[in-house]
């Protein structure tokens, strides 16, 4: 992603950009004015070139000590030297050849020791980066990315004085950064995201004076952000996100001038504190990301609002008490406006509707109220998510034509005018369901429990397990109420990719290799974007066991680099969060393996059971509206459930523990001990009556007096129900031996 971005950041270096670019299509070429048969490479740098070309997968012509004559493509030699009678190779530009699924050969590539520029990226190459590189002291280029290399970085780059472009981004290298990479005194661009690297970020990047680009991010990196990186007086890109770096942002990267830096991401990590009132200083941004970590307080949004370029703002999940948007907000060139989850409470101001170049906007999951301003019918939006806020009023008759994909409203309290367009219709998911509906779905159960279990085979179809009739789960759409009304699911977000969208509730994905637990239900599984809420209805009242099943299914492959992917959320169980940031895949032990867990849950007077899986931005975060062609399934983030089981731990039938089934009164159905209350009631009996009249119960003698006593005098506090005989009183009895 990186790379998408040069031209806007550093226009001065366009022209020279535009050479390197046609060398990506490149073709040997020889550096000398009079080409003849006598330019030819030194025999041992032939031998060489053959042996690397033939163990990169070069499946064509030997290469020769004449082949600087035969213009094979993607091979430049110099020819120069000595006169103009010896060439050296100069540059390996081979990006994007089918055919290259080799190896790169350590012990070939030492003895090209004129080599400047390396591109083999694009290819289907593996293996390891040969340590021997780093003695290849020409190089100012290397570009490996987009292949499938493993292993680590080699310490050795870090002995290159002339490098300027080091991009290894799309492998799966691992191991930590090099802090040798820090000693690299002409280094421009270091581009090592969507790989597996781990520790922590060598505080020596901070001497690299010369940076422009840094992009870390889709890696496993910890640990804090070095407050070294403030020194960088260059850099003008920073990309962090998807990582697990914690603590605050550092207070001296308020050193970035105001037009120096452009782009800046940190999400999808756990950093902590205020989000800083300098970033609002970096006038320069057009790019700012800080979504999924764990920031609070309120958002200096009257300063954010205002930055005069920025065209990306993305922010979610900060935990606040509260607080609106500012009076006053300009920003002309915004064109993507995501704040989620963030407490904002109040009105839409109506000034959003001046912000003629926005396209995306997600305001989803605070407390904002009011209406939709009129003013917002100036835009024309792509997408737009307003779902679980409490706004409220007319749908504007305006907003089907304003919106070109999707519009989700859901959860709130719209109404919708007679001509308006129906419930979930097309485009515009507007009530499905609204603030009310869940509401009513339960207050019909009120009194009348039905079920005292819940099967759902989430995403698939009827299927039978461990002799439990799992129900099917295999429709698409945003909100689903199963046919008998016993349960429903939400689904709401969008995976923000031109791939993939909101419809991909279902991701029916073949198991790679599957364990024989994963099979039962993996196949296919349900996935949503962002917050997937379960219903269940009409359950008796009392603890129940909830179990949930879990398998990592679709960030599986090494094919689409969806295995660099992290699934991370937070599980919730009648609104108390059970699971947070919660790692299939890291507690399963790797993809396509099942794991369970169970948690107990209390069913109170409604009736209602609620499971919610909700994405807070952690781990894997795309960003909504950028191409990402070959990680384009590393979208497919928010949660996974394979399936769910929920069974009463009490008595079918009565609804109540095991301990106050012990204690009820099993006599008090039967006619003589009704009797006897009745004539208790009337005061027919004497209190030396009480004494001396006894009742077996459970096989133990009770006298009546312990009974009315156990009953508060069969006080209504202590009534349970009504049978076909009478009341169902409740009584705690003395224990007997």
């Amino acid at each position: 992603m990186a790379k998408l971005y040069l031209n806007k950041l550093f226009p001065k270096l366009v022209p020279s950009l535009a050479v390197l670019l046609l060398c990506q299509f490149g073709y040997v070429a020889s550096q000398s004015t009079g080409l003849s048969n006598s330019n030819r490479l030194p025999e041992g740098e032939a031998k060489a070139l053959d042996e690397l070309m033939t163990t990169l997968g070069w499946g064509f012509q030997q290469i020769s000590r004449s082949s600087c004559d035969n213009y094979f493509q993607g091979i430049t030699c110099n020819c120069t030297y000595e006169n103009s009678t010896v060439c050296h190779v100069t540059r390996l530009e081979l990006s994007s050849r089918e055919y290259l699924t080799g190896q790169i050969n350590a012990t070939a590539l030492t003895s090209l020791d004129y080599l400047e520029k390396i591109d083999l990226s694009n290819n289907q190459l593996h293996g390891s980066i040969p340590v021997t590189m780093g003695s290849l002291s020409s190089l100012y280029y290397i570009d490996l990315s987009t292949n499938f290399l493993n292993g680590s970085i080699p310490p050795s780059l870090g002995n290159l004085p002339s490098l300027e472009y080091l991009y290894l981004s799309r492998n799966f290298l691992n191991g930590s950064i090099p802090s040798s990479l820090g000693n690299l005194p002409s280094l421009e661009y270091l581009i090592l995201n969507y790989n597996m690297l781990s520790g922590q970020i060598p505080p020596e990047l901070g001497n690299l004076s010369n940076l422009r680009l840094l992009a870390l991010g889709f890696n496993e990196l910890s640990g804090q952000l070095p407050p070294e990186l403030g020194r960088l007086g260059s850099l003008g890109y920073l990309e962090l996100g998807s990582n697990n770096l914690s603590g605050e942002l550092p207070g001296n990267y308020s050193n970035f001038s105001s037009d120096q830096l452009v782009f800046f991401s940190v999400s999808g990590n756990r950093l902590t504190g205020q989000i800083p009132r300098f970033i609002a200083n970096w006038t320069g941004l057009y790019f700012l990301s800080l979504c999924g970590n764990d920031f609070e307080g309120e958002l200096p949004l009257e300063k954010i609002l205002n930055l005069p370029i920025l065209e990306y703002l993305f922010v979610s999940d900060v935990r606040s008490s509260g607080f609106p948007f500012p009076k006053n907000a300009s920003m002309k060139e915004i064109r993507y406006l995501m704040i989620r989850n963030c407490s904002i409470s109040g009105e839409i101001p109506p000034y959003i509707g001046d912000w003629s170049s926005l396209k995306y906007l997600d305001l989803s999951f605070n407390n904002l109220t009011g209406r939709i301003p009129d003013s917002m019918k100036n835009l024309n939006l792509t997408k737009m998510f307003l779902t679980r806020n409490m706004l409220s009023g007319t749908l504007p008759p305006w907003l089907p034509h304003k919106i070109e994909d999707k519009a989700d409203l859901s959860y709130n309290d719209f109404e919708i005018p007679n001509d308006g367009p129906k419930k979930g219709e097309g485009k515009l998911n507007i009530s499905e369901p609204n603030r009310n509906s869940i509401l009513d779905l339960k207050n019909k159960c009120r009194g009348k429990p039905k079920y005292n279990s819940l099967y759902i085979n989430c995403g698939g179809g009827e299927t039978v397990v461990d002799g439990k009739v799992f129900e099917a789960d295999s429709a698409t759409l945003n909100y689903h109420l199963a046919g008998r009304k016993n349960w429903a699911y939400s689904c709401s977000g969008d995976f923000g990719s031109k791939t993939y969208d909101s419809s991909d509730y279902i991701k029916n994905v073949d198991c790679g290799v599957c364990d024989s637990a994963a099979t039962q239900f993996n196949t296919p599984t349900r996935l949503c974007p962002l917050s997937l809420t379960y219903y269940g209805f009409c359950l008796f009242k009392g603890n129940y066991t909830v179990k949930l099943y879990f398998a990592e299914t679709v960030y599986q492959t090494d094919e689409d680099y969806s295995n660099l992917g992290k699934r991370v959320f937070d599980v919730y169980i009648q609104g108390q969060r059970e699971l947070k940031d919660f790692n299939i895949k890291e507690m399963a032990g790797g993809t396509n393996k099942a794991w369970t867990a169970n948690f107990t849950a209390h069913v109170g007077d409604d009736h209602l059971l609620t499971i919610h899986f909700f994405w807070a931005g952690k781990g894997s975060f795309q960003v909504p509206g950028i191409s990402y062609s070959s990680t384009a399934a590393l979208s497919l983030n928010g949660p996974l459930v394979s399936g769910i089981s929920v069974t009463a731990n009490f008595k079918v039938g009565t609804g109540l523990s095991p301990s106050q089934i012990a204690g009820i009164t099993a006599g008090s159905v039967f006619a003589p001990l009704l009797l006897l209350a009745f004539m208790w009631k009337m005061g027919w009996l004497r209190k030396s009556e009480l004494d001396e009249l006894t009742i077996e119960v459970q096989g133990k003698p009770f006298t009546l007096k312990q009974i009315i006593d156990a009953t508060r005098k069969f006080s209504p506090k202590m009534e349970i129900g009504r049978g076909r005989f009478g009341i169902v009183y409740k009584a705690e009895l003395p224990n007997k031996v």
